[in-house]
């Protein structure tokens, strides 16, 4: 397939077409489909003493997904395989640099609470990409001004000629049609981005 047509594709028939290619042992698809998502996942859960392995964590869970891939039985076991080689994977870093300060209970039951967080949040994060990836040009555009980029009211109001109240109005829209297809979590979390 054509780049640019992949690109049209939506994020679960890019995954699910990445995912038929690694199992047939092209790995090239599937790494750049999952890696962004997991090297974020990794960098939230390392300790910034140990941030610097998160490359590593992401390479190490894809080949030991690859290894086992005829083992997997769908696309989201994959997804569930590599979150918890990853996390297992940053467990035993952790442990391993505390065992030369005195490993103690608590941080373990941190970093649990952490990894917990940090799941959910990710797959609401990917939840809330992948609705917005079903939306129409216009609406992706601004999505993608709020969530990626971070541009307040004033500053898209800026960027696309248009006064505040034609961004608020085009908000109120965005977060219509994003009612339509996420869970509440994700819902709370792009209310609470778009009310910026």
């Amino acid at each position: 397939m054509h780049e640019t047509q992949r690109y049209g594709m939506n994020k679960e028939n890019r995954y699910q077409e990445a995912y038929e290619q690694f199992l047939q042992g092209d790995i090239d698809l599937f790494y750049k489909e999952v890696y962004p998502s997991l090297l974020v996942f990794s960098r939230r859960l390392l300790p910034a003493t140990l941030v610097y392995l998160a490359e590593d964590c992401v390479q190490d869970a894809i080949f030991k997904l690859y290894n086992q891939r005829r083992e997997i039985s769908s696309p989201e076991r994959a997804k569930s395989f590599l979150f918890i080689c990853i996390h297992n994977t940053i467990f035993s870093y952790i442990r391993k640099d505390n065992s030369r300060q005195h490993f103690i209970r608590e941080d373990y039951d941190d970093f649990e609470d952490d990894f917990s967080v940090e799941l959910i949040r990710q797959e609401t994060i990917d939840e809330l990409m992948a609705a917005v990836d079903r939306l129409p040009e216009d609406m992706r555009q601004l999505c993608m001004m709020i969530f990626r980029q971070g541009m307040k009211t004033t500053e898209i109001a800026r960027h696309l000629h248009i006064t505040e109240s034609g961004v608020k109005k085009k908000k109120r829209r965005l977060l219509d049609l994003l009612r339509k297809s996420l869970t509440p979590e994700a819902l709370f979390v792009a209310t609470i981005m778009l009310s910026n």
